[in-house]
């Protein structure tokens, strides 16, 4: 049971991020109001989902914000990534879709190394439970949102 309520959390933050997106097509809302929009969203998920002891709570979103702040520039990153795709899917070169995919790479490695680096603090000051906890909601919320995000950008084209 407990799984369906954190899958529902999930749905409505994912809900917003649509909202979000489509606002911002209508209304040309910039992409920080959605960025932050998404933050305080993720932020409400791990507040209902983490169950976290008063002991564990100041450390925990203390080592929580570190690693959001250092993970905002892959966030910068990955959305430029993204807004490349969006704008040279079709009759892109060999060179161009081979660059696409090293930085898809590279950006992928920075962000398994940011993890384990923040994992590694989580485990020194959290329980072993608490850091599992962390390491599964935000896969799991990071997923969605990847997910979605991924499914809303065209496919590169084969050449004619």
């Amino acid at each position: 049971m407990y799984f369906f309520d954190i899958m529902k959390k999930l749905i409505t933050l994912i809900t917003l991020v649509f909202v979000a997106s489509f606002a911002t097509q209508a209304q040309n809302v910039d992409a920080e109001t959605i960025k932050t929009v998404i933050k305080t969203e993720k932020r409400i998920f791990f507040t209902e989902n983490m169950n976290l002891s008063l002991d564990e709570a100041g450390t925990f979103w203390e080592l929580y914000d570190a690693y959001e702040l250092e993970s905002s520039e892959l966030v910068r990153e990955r959305t430029a990534l993204f807004k490349e795709l969006i704008n040279d899917t079709d009759g892109i070169t060999d060179e161009e879709a081979t660059q696409i995919v090293d930085n898809t790479l590279a950006i992928q490695a920075k962000n398994l190394k940011l993890k384990k680096k923040h994992i590694k603090l989580m485990k020194k000051k959290l329980s072993p439970k608490t850091v599992a906890r962390f390491v599964q909601l935000n896969e799991l919320v990071n997923n969605f949102l990847k997910t979605q995000i991924l499914a809303e950008l065209p496919i590169i084209t084969q050449d004619k």
